[in-house]
């Protein structure tokens, strides 16, 4: 069973009240010692009020009425039951009495925890004891109380040490700027457009990379890409309907030109000259490295008569040669002049040629913008519009595309007279639904659009 002190002290003389000596914190029994330490004897007097009757003198307990206690004598009471919240009184005759009140109670569980500016008296092992003067917080090993922590405030700084040497100071660097990001274009022409001069400091995003102003060179500097730290995948989205606009009509194929000129005609062929009669074999000149001329071949004699047959059958004589006749001069020959190439037909329409960049907050298509793609970049929500066909008559079959590059999303209406027909939640007012979403505008009879696309 655990004992605990419940208080200690030393009134002054009774005159005409009593001192709390100790209010108990637990069911307890109690007893109270009272020792004299002075040189004549005193009379002490000792009550409990309890804690259903405050301040009632009919229910006071007295334990001791004007005990006298000797010099250099104590005295302790007998034990007496307190509850929680009951009150004991002293008082003596003299100011040399000195009064202290021990509880003993039960203890269960890690009830044994005590707060009080003095050692708790007979401790058991795993009893806990917060000095109420220091805030430590002690527990009871067996041996003794151990400090384990403290629960004070932390105390002021203490005075610093004496400061080292002080090593020489480096120079200066120079004040460095922020960067504020202010917006971001899809070209460097349409940043300097809008914003022909900047501030320090002053940035924008164009395409992927970062362009801050120089006041030195008063131009925007390209200081590289612009990487932002990698933000969690979103949730996929809906597949968006694929248009394929429509194929540009194919020119007319240029007349093929005329071919060469005629083929002019075949000259006759030189008549053949009669044979003429073969001339004598001429003598056999000297030798020489100049072939002549041959001689004109003779005509071909006629064939003599058949002898009569000898006795070893010899035939009659040959006739001579006839001179061949002279060859026929060749026809000439001509060729027609080449015709001229025909012109070629006109190349068919093709695909975006160019790049309607918008930065407002209100636009009317136009008609340069048919086939071609228009760019919303602006922070706050646009409006386009699409006007009617007797104020801009484009074809039926043109196409608009349009791309959402800022942050501000882009409506698409019609106007008056004209009808747009989509998917979206607002089908007559399509809008973009994200930054860089792309909205194709198809227009389908004389004041009908169709809207398709990346559609909130």
């Amino acid at each position: 069973m655990p004992v605990k002190r419940l208080g200690v002290a030393s009134p002054a003389a009774f005159v005409s009240s009593f001192d709390l000596l100790a209010t108990a914190d637990v069911a307890c029994v109690a007893s109270v010692i009272v020792a004299n330490k002075g040189a004549v004897e005193l009379n002490a007097t000792i009550y409990v009020e309890p804690v259903e009757a405050p301040g009632n003198p009919s229910s006071y307990v007295y334990i001791v009425n004007s005990l006298v206690v000797g010099v250099g004598q104590s005295f302790e009471t007998f034990r007496f039951a307190l509850a929680v919240g009951d009150k004991i009184y002293v008082a003596a005759s003299t100011a040399n009495a000195s009064f202290s009140a021990t509880a003993a109670y039960e203890s269960s569980g890690r009830s044994n925890i005590v707060y009080q500016a003095t050692q708790p008296g007979f401790p058991q092992v795993g009893d806990i004891w917060v000095d109420s003067i220091s805030e430590d917080v002690n527990v009871y090993t067996g041996s003794g109380f151990n400090t384990v922590a403290t629960v004070a405030p932390t105390g002021p700084q203490g005075p610093s040490g004496p400061s080292g040497p002080t090593g020489p100071t480096g120079p200066t660097g120079s004040t460095g700027s922020g960067v504020s990001v202010l917006g971001s274009y899809a070209t460097i022409e349409l940043l300097e457009a809008d914003n022909p001069t900047g501030a320090i400091g002053d940035a924008y995003i164009v395409d992927t990379d970062l362009y801050i102003w120089s006041d030195l060179n008063t131009e925007w500097y390209n200081a590289g890409p612009f990487v932002g730290p990698e933000g969690p995948t979103g949730p996929t989205g809906p597949q968006g309907d694929s248009i394929t606009g429509p194929t540009g009509s194919t020119g007319d194929t240029g007349p093929t030109g005329p071919s060469g000129g005629p083929t002019g005609p075949t000259g006759a062929t030189g008549a053949y000259g009669a044979t003429g009669a073969t001339g004598a074999t001429g003598a056999t000149g000297a030798a020489s490295t100049v072939t002549g001329p041959a001689g004109p071949t003779g005509a071909t004699g006629a064939t003599g008569p058949t002898g009569p047959a000898g006795d070893n059958g010899t035939n009659g004589a040959t006739g001579a040669a006839g001179a061949t006749g002279a060859t026929g001069a060749t026809g000439a020959s001509i060729t027609g002049a080449t015709g001229a190439t025909g012109a070629t037909g006109p190349t068919g329409a093709g695909g975006i040629e160019a790049i309607n960049a918008q930065t407002g907050t209100t636009y009317t298509f136009v008609l340069s913008d048919r086939d071609d793609l228009v760019t919303a970049s602006n922070s706050s929500a646009q409006t386009y519009t699409i006007p009617l066909n007797s104020n801009v008559a484009y074809p039926v079959g043109s196409l608009i595309n349009l791309i959402q590059i800022g942050t501000g999303q882009v409506t698409v209406q019609g106007d008056s007279g004209v009808t747009v027909l989509s998917t979206g939640a607002t089908a007559a007012t399509p809008k973009t639904r994200v930054r860089y979403s792309a909205m194709t505008l198809i227009k389908a009879g004389t004041d009908l659009w169709y809207a398709s696309g990346d559609i909130a």
